[in-house]
């Protein structure tokens, strides 16, 4: 990955038990001039961010009609952000739900994965590109 410096990383994030080759591995990304990090599991387990991808993509081949898209952007833009309830009342076209799990995905709105559950008080807010 690379991070907001323009440094690019390695990061290993292993199931079970570290990698023997893992000493190999972190050479390999000096020789490159990349950053080697092992990714604990607690990062990966703990918390609610997995748990809202996981819902989030059960939605990922959703095509949200351009008439939901444009209202939904348009009433951010005026509002600046609102909660996830509020934006499922905008949604017109289309099932609400996956309408909103799928303008996320294609990075055209953001919630916070990290807090808490996705639920209606979630606050969405525009991505600006």
């Amino acid at each position: 990955m690379q991070d907001t410096d323009g440094h690019w990383w390695m990061l290993d994030a292993f199931d079970r038990k570290l990698p023997t080759e893992a000493a190999a591995i972190a050479e390999a990304a000096t020789q490159l001039s990349h950053r080697y990090r092992v990714v604990d599991r607690s990062e990966i387990y703990d918390g609610f961010r997995l748990r809202n991808a996981a819902d989030l993509l059960r939605y990922a081949g959703h095509n949200v009609p351009l008439g939901d898209r444009v209202r939904l952007l348009a009433v951010l833009d005026e509002h600046g952000s609102l909660s996830f309830a509020d934006c499922l009342r905008v949604l017109r076209e289309t099932q609400p739900i996956a309408a909103l799990a799928s303008l996320i995905l294609q990075g055209l709105v953001e919630v916070e994965l990290d807090d808490a559950l996705i639920g209606p008080e979630t606050m969405v807010r525009r991505i600006r590109a």
